[in-house]
Protein backbone atom coordinates (compact mmCIF):
# COMPACT_ATOMS: atom_id res chain seq x y z
CA UNK A 1 0.00 0.00 0.00
CA UNK A 2 2.92 2.37 0.61
CA UNK A 3 3.27 4.90 -2.22
CA UNK A 4 -0.26 4.32 -3.55
CA UNK A 5 -3.08 6.86 -3.55
CA UNK A 6 -5.51 6.55 -0.65
CA UNK A 7 -8.51 6.76 -2.97
CA UNK A 8 -7.29 3.73 -4.90
CA UNK A 9 -6.55 1.64 -1.80
CA UNK A 10 -9.93 2.40 -0.22
CA UNK A 11 -11.76 1.55 -3.45
CA UNK A 12 -13.30 4.99 -3.97
CA UNK A 13 -12.32 5.04 -7.62
CA UNK A 14 -10.87 8.55 -7.45
CA UNK A 15 -7.69 10.17 -6.22
CA UNK A 16 -7.74 11.94 -2.86
CA UNK A 17 -4.39 13.69 -3.09
CA UNK A 18 -3.07 11.54 -0.24
CA UNK A 19 -0.17 9.15 -0.80
CA UNK A 20 0.17 6.36 1.77
CA UNK A 21 3.39 6.42 3.78
CA UNK A 22 4.94 4.18 6.42
CA UNK A 23 6.86 7.06 8.05
CA UNK A 24 4.56 8.73 10.58
CA UNK A 25 7.23 11.10 11.85
CA UNK A 26 7.88 12.49 8.35
CA UNK A 27 4.18 12.88 7.55
CA UNK A 28 3.31 14.61 10.82
CA UNK A 29 6.30 16.96 10.58
CA UNK A 30 5.47 17.87 6.98
CA UNK A 31 1.67 18.22 7.17
CA UNK A 32 1.17 19.47 10.77
CA UNK A 33 -2.40 18.09 10.97
CA UNK A 34 -5.00 19.29 13.45
CA UNK A 35 -5.76 15.69 14.45
CA UNK A 36 -4.76 12.10 13.77
CA UNK A 37 -7.12 9.13 13.95
CA UNK A 38 -5.49 5.95 15.23
CA UNK A 39 -7.22 2.64 14.47
CA UNK A 40 -4.58 -0.06 14.69
CA UNK A 41 -5.04 -2.02 17.92
CA UNK A 42 -7.16 -2.51 21.03
CA UNK A 43 -4.77 -2.17 23.99
CA UNK A 44 -2.61 0.60 25.40
CA UNK A 45 0.55 -1.50 25.30
CA UNK A 46 0.11 -1.86 21.53
CA UNK A 47 -1.18 1.61 20.63
CA UNK A 48 1.01 3.69 22.96
CA UNK A 49 3.85 4.09 20.42
CA UNK A 50 1.45 5.53 17.83
CA UNK A 51 -0.02 7.95 20.37
CA UNK A 52 3.47 8.90 21.55
CA UNK A 53 4.53 9.86 18.03
CA UNK A 54 1.46 12.09 17.71
CA UNK A 55 2.12 13.70 21.10
CA UNK A 56 5.78 14.32 20.28
CA UNK A 57 4.71 16.33 17.24
CA UNK A 58 2.04 18.22 19.17
CA UNK A 59 -0.70 16.54 17.11
CA UNK A 60 -4.07 15.77 18.70
CA UNK A 61 -5.02 12.10 18.37
CA UNK A 62 -8.26 10.17 18.80
CA UNK A 63 -8.21 6.37 18.81
CA UNK A 64 -10.71 3.52 18.81
CA UNK A 65 -8.38 1.36 20.91
CA UNK A 66 -10.91 0.02 23.41
CA UNK A 67 -8.65 0.25 26.46
CA UNK A 68 -7.92 3.91 25.68
CA UNK A 69 -11.51 4.80 26.57
CA UNK A 70 -10.51 4.95 30.26
CA UNK A 71 -7.04 3.44 30.77
CA UNK A 72 -6.17 5.04 34.13
CA UNK A 73 -7.05 1.86 36.06
CA UNK A 74 -5.66 -0.76 33.70
CA UNK A 75 -2.52 0.92 32.25
CA UNK A 76 -1.77 3.79 34.63
CA UNK A 77 1.96 4.09 33.90
CA UNK A 78 1.56 4.22 30.11
CA UNK A 79 -1.34 6.64 30.40
CA UNK A 80 0.48 8.95 32.82
CA UNK A 81 3.52 9.04 30.54
CA UNK A 82 1.41 9.93 27.51
CA UNK A 83 -0.54 12.48 29.54
CA UNK A 84 2.64 14.25 30.64
CA UNK A 85 4.08 14.28 27.12
CA UNK A 86 0.86 15.56 25.55
CA UNK A 87 0.57 18.36 28.10
CA UNK A 88 4.16 19.37 27.37
CA UNK A 89 3.57 19.62 23.62
CA UNK A 90 -0.01 20.92 23.74
CA UNK A 91 -1.65 17.82 22.24
CA UNK A 92 -4.86 16.05 23.29
CA UNK A 93 -5.13 12.24 23.29
CA UNK A 94 -8.56 10.60 23.56
CA UNK A 95 -10.12 7.15 23.23
CA UNK A 96 -13.62 6.77 21.78
CA UNK A 97 -15.62 4.33 19.66
CA UNK A 98 -18.89 2.45 20.03
CA UNK A 99 -18.56 2.34 23.81
CA UNK A 100 -18.36 6.16 24.11
CA UNK A 101 -22.14 6.54 23.91
CA UNK A 102 -23.59 3.05 24.17
CA UNK A 103 -21.55 1.80 27.14
CA UNK A 104 -20.77 5.05 28.99
CA UNK A 105 -22.59 8.29 28.22
CA UNK A 106 -26.08 6.91 27.62
CA UNK A 107 -25.75 4.94 30.87
CA UNK A 108 -24.66 8.01 32.83
CA UNK A 109 -27.61 9.96 31.45
CA UNK A 110 -30.02 7.22 32.50
CA UNK A 111 -28.51 7.16 35.98
CA UNK A 112 -29.28 10.86 36.14
CA UNK A 113 -33.01 10.07 35.90
CA UNK A 114 -33.01 7.98 39.09
CA UNK A 115 -33.66 9.11 42.66
CA UNK A 116 -31.71 6.21 44.17
CA UNK A 117 -29.68 3.37 42.67
CA UNK A 118 -28.61 -0.01 44.01
CA UNK A 119 -27.14 -1.61 40.89
CA UNK A 120 -26.38 -0.92 37.24
CA UNK A 121 -26.06 -3.96 34.96
CA UNK A 122 -25.19 -3.92 31.27
CA UNK A 123 -25.08 -6.63 28.61
CA UNK A 124 -23.57 -6.33 25.13
CA UNK A 125 -22.53 -8.71 22.37
CA UNK A 126 -20.61 -8.64 19.11
CA UNK A 127 -19.95 -11.12 16.32
CA UNK A 128 -16.37 -12.39 16.23
CA UNK A 129 -16.73 -13.22 12.53
CA UNK A 130 -17.01 -9.50 11.74
CA UNK A 131 -13.43 -8.77 12.83
CA UNK A 132 -11.28 -11.32 11.04
CA UNK A 133 -9.38 -14.49 11.91
CA UNK A 134 -7.07 -12.92 14.53
CA UNK A 135 -9.97 -11.75 16.69
CA UNK A 136 -11.90 -15.00 16.23
CA UNK A 137 -8.80 -16.91 17.30
CA UNK A 138 -8.32 -14.66 20.32
CA UNK A 139 -11.91 -15.41 21.32
CA UNK A 140 -10.99 -19.12 21.33
CA UNK A 141 -13.49 -20.07 18.62
CA UNK A 142 -13.24 -23.76 17.81
CA UNK A 143 -11.60 -24.80 21.09
CA UNK A 144 -12.94 -27.53 23.36
CA UNK A 145 -14.10 -26.64 26.85
CA UNK A 146 -10.97 -28.30 28.26
CA UNK A 147 -8.72 -26.28 25.96
CA UNK A 148 -10.57 -23.09 26.90
CA UNK A 149 -10.19 -23.75 30.62
CA UNK A 150 -6.47 -24.41 30.17
CA UNK A 151 -6.09 -21.17 28.20
CA UNK A 152 -8.05 -19.20 30.79
CA UNK A 153 -5.88 -20.61 33.57
CA UNK A 154 -2.52 -20.00 31.90
CA UNK A 155 -2.96 -17.00 29.57
CA UNK A 156 -1.67 -13.56 30.45
CA UNK A 157 -4.76 -11.74 29.31
CA UNK A 158 -5.02 -8.00 28.63
CA UNK A 159 -7.69 -6.04 30.54
CA UNK A 160 -11.30 -6.60 29.59
CA UNK A 161 -13.09 -3.77 27.81
CA UNK A 162 -15.84 -3.75 30.41
CA UNK A 163 -13.39 -2.67 33.11
CA UNK A 164 -12.61 0.50 31.15
CA UNK A 165 -16.28 1.29 30.50
CA UNK A 166 -17.26 0.88 34.14
CA UNK A 167 -14.25 2.98 35.15
CA UNK A 168 -15.46 5.79 32.88
CA UNK A 169 -19.00 5.61 34.29
CA UNK A 170 -17.72 5.67 37.88
CA UNK A 171 -15.50 8.67 37.09
CA UNK A 172 -18.32 10.47 35.29
CA UNK A 173 -20.78 10.07 38.16
CA UNK A 174 -18.12 10.80 40.79
CA UNK A 175 -18.47 7.49 42.63
CA UNK A 176 -15.75 5.95 44.79
CA UNK A 177 -14.65 2.45 43.68
CA UNK A 178 -13.64 0.08 46.47
CA UNK A 179 -13.18 -3.16 44.52
CA UNK A 180 -13.14 -4.43 40.95
CA UNK A 181 -13.21 -7.97 39.60
CA UNK A 182 -13.45 -9.84 36.29
CA UNK A 183 -14.60 -13.38 35.62
CA UNK A 184 -14.90 -15.19 32.30
CA UNK A 185 -17.09 -17.99 31.02
CA UNK A 186 -17.08 -19.75 27.63
CA UNK A 187 -19.98 -19.53 25.20
CA UNK A 188 -20.77 -22.95 23.73
CA UNK A 189 -22.45 -23.89 20.46
CA UNK A 190 -25.92 -25.33 20.94
CA UNK A 191 -25.65 -26.93 17.49
CA UNK A 192 -23.08 -27.11 14.72
CA UNK A 193 -21.87 -23.69 13.47
CA UNK A 194 -19.48 -22.36 10.85
CA UNK A 195 -16.90 -19.58 11.33
CA UNK A 196 -16.27 -17.77 8.06
CA UNK A 197 -13.38 -15.83 9.64
CA UNK A 198 -11.48 -19.01 10.53
CA UNK A 199 -12.96 -21.23 7.82
CA UNK A 200 -13.83 -23.96 10.32
CA UNK A 201 -16.91 -25.79 11.59
CA UNK A 202 -17.61 -25.90 15.32
CA UNK A 203 -19.54 -28.90 16.65
CA UNK A 204 -22.27 -28.63 19.27
CA UNK A 205 -20.63 -28.14 22.66
CA UNK A 206 -17.56 -26.45 21.18
CA UNK A 207 -16.43 -22.97 22.17
CA UNK A 208 -17.74 -20.13 19.98
CA UNK A 209 -16.39 -17.27 22.12
CA UNK A 210 -16.56 -16.08 25.70
CA UNK A 211 -18.21 -13.59 28.03
CA UNK A 212 -16.29 -11.29 30.37
CA UNK A 213 -18.24 -10.19 33.45
CA UNK A 214 -16.78 -7.11 35.11
CA UNK A 215 -17.98 -5.79 38.47
CA UNK A 216 -17.14 -2.61 40.34
CA UNK A 217 -18.36 -2.08 43.90
CA UNK A 218 -18.52 1.51 45.11
CA UNK A 219 -18.41 3.10 48.55
CA UNK A 220 -21.77 4.70 47.78
CA UNK A 221 -23.38 1.23 47.69
CA UNK A 222 -23.95 1.02 43.93
CA UNK A 223 -22.69 -2.14 42.24
CA UNK A 224 -21.95 -1.81 38.52
CA UNK A 225 -21.73 -4.92 36.34
CA UNK A 226 -21.04 -5.31 32.63
CA UNK A 227 -21.27 -8.55 30.63
CA UNK A 228 -19.64 -8.43 27.23
CA UNK A 229 -19.92 -11.43 24.89
CA UNK A 230 -17.73 -11.82 21.83
CA UNK A 231 -19.04 -14.92 20.10
CA UNK A 232 -19.84 -16.60 16.82
CA UNK A 233 -23.34 -15.60 15.73
CA UNK A 234 -26.11 -17.83 14.53
CA UNK A 235 -28.57 -16.88 11.80
CA UNK A 236 -30.85 -14.85 14.08
CA UNK A 237 -28.25 -13.27 16.41
CA UNK A 238 -27.37 -9.56 16.35
CA UNK A 239 -25.38 -7.07 18.43
CA UNK A 240 -27.21 -5.98 21.58
CA UNK A 241 -26.90 -3.22 24.18
CA UNK A 242 -29.10 -3.66 27.26
CA UNK A 243 -28.94 -2.03 30.70
CA UNK A 244 -30.95 -2.57 33.89
CA UNK A 245 -30.84 0.06 36.62
CA UNK A 246 -32.30 -1.15 39.92
CA UNK A 247 -33.40 1.45 42.41
CA UNK A 248 -36.04 4.13 42.63
CA UNK A 249 -37.38 3.86 39.99
CA UNK A 250 -36.23 0.71 38.20
CA UNK A 251 -35.10 1.63 34.66
CA UNK A 252 -34.41 -0.39 31.53
CA UNK A 253 -32.64 0.38 28.26
CA UNK A 254 -32.54 -1.80 25.15
CA UNK A 255 -31.15 -0.55 21.87
CA UNK A 256 -32.30 -3.59 19.91
CA UNK A 257 -29.98 -4.57 17.09
CA UNK A 258 -26.97 -2.25 17.34
CA UNK A 259 -24.70 -1.52 14.31
CA UNK A 260 -21.50 -1.73 16.35
CA UNK A 261 -19.05 -1.44 13.45
CA UNK A 262 -20.72 1.62 11.94
CA UNK A 263 -21.19 3.45 15.23
CA UNK A 264 -17.55 2.87 16.13
CA UNK A 265 -16.58 4.83 13.02
CA UNK A 266 -19.23 7.55 13.34
CA UNK A 267 -18.35 8.30 16.95
CA UNK A 268 -14.66 8.47 16.06
CA UNK A 269 -15.39 11.12 13.42
CA UNK A 270 -17.96 13.07 15.47
CA UNK A 271 -15.51 13.32 18.37
CA UNK A 272 -12.87 15.13 16.27
CA UNK A 273 -14.05 18.71 17.05
CA UNK A 274 -14.24 17.86 20.78
CA UNK A 275 -10.71 16.50 20.78
CA UNK A 276 -9.31 19.51 18.96
CA UNK A 277 -11.05 21.86 21.43
CA UNK A 278 -10.10 19.92 24.58
CA UNK A 279 -7.23 20.85 26.93
CA UNK A 280 -3.87 19.16 26.46
CA UNK A 281 -3.20 15.75 27.98
CA UNK A 282 -4.82 12.34 27.96
CA UNK A 283 -8.47 13.40 28.18
CA UNK A 284 -11.03 10.61 28.63
CA UNK A 285 -14.57 10.87 27.28
CA UNK A 286 -16.33 11.66 30.56
CA UNK A 287 -14.40 14.96 30.54
CA UNK A 288 -15.57 15.85 27.01
CA UNK A 289 -18.95 17.34 26.01
CA UNK A 290 -21.72 14.85 25.33
CA UNK A 291 -21.31 13.45 21.84
CA UNK A 292 -23.57 15.18 19.31
CA UNK A 293 -24.57 14.94 15.68
CA UNK A 294 -22.44 17.04 13.34
CA UNK A 295 -24.83 18.56 10.82
CA UNK A 296 -22.24 20.73 9.07
CA UNK A 297 -18.67 20.34 7.75
CA UNK A 298 -15.93 20.62 10.37
CA UNK A 299 -14.21 23.46 8.51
Amino acid sequence: KVGRNLGEVTGLGRELGVIISDDANEVLARTRPHVATVAVSSYMADVSEHLRICAEHGVNAVTIAEEALYPWNTSPEITAELDEMAKRTGATLTGTGHQDTFWVNIVSLMMGTAHKLESVTGRASWNVDDYGPEVAGDQQVGRTVEEFEAWLRDAERPPSFGRNCLGAIVADIGLTPVSASTRTRPVLAESGMHSRALGIDVDAGGVIGFTDIDEVVTAEGIVLTFEMSGKLYGEHDSDINEWDLIGEPNLQLSNGSVPTQMTTCTQLVNRIPDVIAAPAGFVTVEKLPRLRYRAFPFA
